[in-house]
């Protein structure tokens, strides 16, 4: 198992959806760098029928850090709205960093339907 792929584990026992949701993510090689933000989705039905919206959540990083092989120095942008972690996981460097919001050039790829379920863009 890689790196990323414990991290993106963890993440599934460290976030808390305050709304319908799921995160995107992106991996540079180079910078050894995982990015994490909220995935868009785009409302089905109703009066907000094509509008996209994003999920809200909370990060139980006390429970995060826990893969990373020591305490990892950390940083809060409040300018760009992330926090970034940066140690290593299993020996292997490893920088994470959580966004608040979508990615700029991030489209719907899952629709939030008219029973509140999430599914996959037709």
């Amino acid at each position: 198992m890689t790196w990323v792929q414990k991290a993106l584990e963890q993440l599934d026992l460290s976030v808390e959806w305050r709304s319908l949701g799921k995160m995107a993510w992106r991996y540079v090689e180079e910078d050894s760098c995982l990015t994490l933000a909220p995935a868009l989705l785009e409302m089905v039905g109703g009066a907000d029928d094509g509008e996209a919206v994003y999920p809200f959540y909370t990060l139980e990083v006390s429970s995060f850090v826990e893969i990373f092989d020591g305490p990892p120095t950390t940083h809060w942008d409040g300018m760009a709205n992330e926090l970034s972690m940066e140690s290593k996981i299993d020996g292997d460097d490893a920088w994470i960093i959580f966004k608040r919001e979508p990615f700029d050039d991030d489209e719907p790829q899952d629709v939030v339907d008219p029973d509140g379920g999430i599914r996959e863009k037709n």
